[in-house]
């Protein structure tokens, strides 16, 4: 069996959870005659190197291979040099039988995407996501940002990846119930299993006698692991008495954002009378290879966490044959039964923790060897290769193998039904909306004409242009095949497009402004993800400008909350199963200002048709220096955007709280356009002022004033957008 793991952590540059996984996931596979190649991001090679270590095969690749990091945030930067790696590799040598990843970062974000959007690479290559510790709660538990770019785009990422993955393997049921209660999560109980944590009980730890009453809390000093909480109780405790010290042993490097201090930092301030008494000792972080000098003695290690999946911190504790005291709000709950290979608290039970260390520390040397004793064989019975092993190849061996016909969004609507519509099938009907775009019409037409997709028809409607030029270039349009010129008179972009739409043959429809180009490819692999997905309506693609300006745009899959303050695809010229365009695509003219094809968008959603977007450059926009782009405003973005959201005011409240949030976080939506990178807010009170009130008194009053500067404002674009 050829596997491929992919991780952004692996001995010897970690040491955390995720790496110590890996190492032993790979170990384990390896000594089962499997080929094991685990891929790690590493910047210090020219390109990528390979190198075998214990039977394993390592590639280490540069993370600006292809140079997506000049327009994606680094999340989805990192994510897409990963599957364009494998994607180079597979290539070169075949595909691999399996696909693990890591959840955290949305690592495998753009290697599930290119999967299910028929990437012929990673078809049919089952892809396997192993839960650790999703930033989304992560972040939660630490009081970070959530709704914060890029925070709260990488927590998206993250759900999309649990929800497209072939198998999600969870260490404990513990984060499955935290993860179904922070997110709206359709979660398909055939695609996930609960397999634990490899790992491999060391010899019996050299003999070093108990220091009694040394407790040590073990563990990176974050809101997370519990460590506000544990504090508390210490110093309730020794307030009324109590004479031990606690040993913390971790990194103590985590900013706490609310106070913008280090964890470190932030204890030794807010306990310093304790830290004076010697109650306190903050060994730091320790290198891996001294855990069982630091820990030998300890009378118990403390696990307080108050949210964990299954920490190598309470593993590998047990298995050094230590008594552990830690939270029921962890997957370690789920390994130690309570006062038999360790002892459980919970942090809902008022002075449970304080009960249950007392109990640990009265335990006389006997019974404490006894517990650890069962701890070390506890870990040894539940977490050894062999019993992890065959619960692993069980659950890759019962993964689904039919290519899927329903689309895995992230977030619940309605599912749309198409009205029957005679329309002709696998036939694209493309529409070009034209008003006086003579000059640039010609490579629009011949973008689509040498589109690879076969089966098409192009209706030029024409919006009663009037410059002579392009009534021209009209007619000579009209005599190349399977194009069509419609003449009507004007009424604006919002009717063109719908006047085609209503005249469209095909079973498929694609709308394209007369100065804009697509790729020879986009129109053939759009439909082809129409035509595998029962329940995807239209597609999309990233976006290349070019004219005036040279850029990419990178779109993505239209999901709310976000599609609902920001556009986030090509709306102008989307791939759409003309039925459904035809029941709720319709441009509403009255939304204006450019902006009525977003708002198509959003009635689609609203009646369930979903739509996706093609993670490469397929479509080209046009800048020039009077296109609407040019010449959109703060209030004519204000306008649109309120007449969409009242419109759809039942949609907007089904997500009203993270709309509040993520507007409140990031400010206006009109300031931003790409969620994977951060965004700076800032705002300033105009008070105000004597002198300049009665200037704007004035001016009102001079109508001739007034117009000079209303001219003066548009020729030097003082837009405020």
């Amino acid at each position: 069996m050829k596997y491929w793991l992919i991780t952004t952590e692996y001995p010897p540059f970690y040491g955390g959870g995720i790496s110590t996984y890996c190492y032993h996931t790979a170990r384990m596979l390896a000594a089962q005659q499997h080929q094991v190649t685990v891929f790690i991001p590493d910047d210090a090679v020219q390109d990528y190197t390979i190198s075998h270590a214990e039977g394993i095969r390592l590639v280490r690749f540069n993370t600006h291979r292809t140079g997506v990091g000049n327009f994606l945030g680094h999340t989805p930067a990192l994510s897409y040099e990963f599957a364009i790696m494998l994607r180079d590799l597979i290539r070169k040598e075949g595909k691999p039988d399996y696909i693990e990843s890591q959840e955290y970062l949305a690592l495998p974000y753009y290697l599930l995407q290119f999967k299910l959007l028929g990437y012929p690479e990673f078809t049919d290559v089952p892809v396997v996501l192993t839960l650790h510790s999703p930033a989304f709660l992560y972040l939660l538990y630490n009081r970070e940002g959530v709704y914060e770019f890029p925070n709260y785009w990488t927590g998206e990422m993250e759900k999309s990846c649990i929800v497209s993955a072939d198998l999600v393997i969870a260490p404990s049921r513990y984060m499955i119930d935290e993860i179904k209660k922070y997110t709206r999560l359709a979660w398909n109980t055939g695609r996930l299993a609960v397999i634990r944590n490899p790992f491999v009980v060391p010899d019996a730890p050299t003999y070093k006698k108990i220091t009694p009453n040394r407790i040590v809390f073990f563990g990176k000093l974050s809101p997370q692991k519990g460590v506000f909480e544990m504090f508390a109780y210490f110093r309730d405790m020794w307030d009324k008495g109590f004479k031990h010290p606690l040993t913390v042993i971790g990194g103590t490097e985590k900013v706490y954002y609310p106070e913008m201090k280090t964890m470190g930092q932030l204890i030794q301030d807010k306990y310093k009378p304790y830290f004076e008494k010697g109650l306190v000792a903050l060994k730091g972080k320790i290198h891996p290879a001294e855990k069982e000098n630091h820990l030998a003695d300890a009378h118990v290690i403390l696990i307080p966490s108050m949210n964990d999946n299954l920490p190598y911190a309470a593993i590998e504790a047990m298995s050094l044959g230590k008594v552990v005291l830690a939270s029921r709000q962890g997957g370690h709950s789920e390994i130690i039964e309570d006062g038999k290979q360790g002892f459980i608290f919970d942090h809902t039970i008022p002075g449970d923790f304080e009960n249950k260390l007392n109990q640990v520390l009265a335990l006389s040397d006997e019974e404490l060897a006894q517990i650890g004793q069962a701890a070390r064989a506890r870990i040894q019975q539940l977490l050894c290769y062999e019993t992890i092993y065959t619960e692993k190849i069980k659950a890759l061996q019962n993964i689904p193998t039919a290519r899927r016909s329903i689309f895995p969004f992230t977030t619940d609507i309605l599912g749309g039904t198409m009205a029957d519509a005679a329309l002709q099938p696998g036939l694209l009907t493309v529409i070009i909306p034209f008003y006086n775009l003579g000059a640039y019409v010609r490579e629009t037409v011949d973008s689509v004409l040498q589109s690879s997709y076969p089966h098409k028809e192009i209706l030029i409607i024409n919006d009663g242009s009037t410059e002579a030029q392009s009534l021209q270039v009209l007619k000579e349009l009209e005599t190349l095949p399977d194009v069509q010129v419609v003449h009507k008179k004007n009424e604006g972009l919002a009717e063109s497009r719908n006047h085609g739409a209503r005249l469209a043959r095909g079973q498929f429809l694609a709308f394209l402004d007369a100065d804009d180009k697509v790729h020879p490819d986009y129109y053939s692999k759009a439909i082809g993800v129409l035509q595998q997905y029962d329940n995807v309506f239209f597609v999309g693609a990233w976006v290349r400008y070019f004219g005036r300006k040279n850029s990419i745009w990178p779109t993505w899959n239209p999901e709310p909350p976000y599609f609902l303050i920001h556009n986030s695809v090509n709306s102008s010229a989307l791939v759409y199963k003309t039925a459904a365009f035809l029941q709720a695509g319709f441009n509403d003219k009255l939304v204006d200002y450019g902006i009525e094809d977003y708002e198509s968008v959003v009635n689609l959603l609203k009646n369930g048709f979903r739509g996706v977007v093609l993670p490469e450059c397929l479509f080209y926009y046009r800048i020039r220096h009077n296109s609407m782009y040019r010449n959109i405003t703060r209030h004519k973005i204000l306008y649109s955007y309120s007449y969409i959201a009242q419109k759809h005011a039942v949609l907007y409240n089904l997500f009203a709280p993270d709309i509040f949030n993520l507007v409140n976080a990031n400010g206006p939506s009109f300031a931003f356009d790409n969620p994977s990178l951060p965004v700076k807010v800032t705002s300033k009170i105009r008070y105000p002022h004597a002198v300049f009130n009665k200037l704007k008194k004035v001016v009102k009053r001079n109508m001739k004033l007034k117009k000079l500067l209303l001219r003066l404002n548009n020729k030097f674009r003082f837009r405020q957008v």
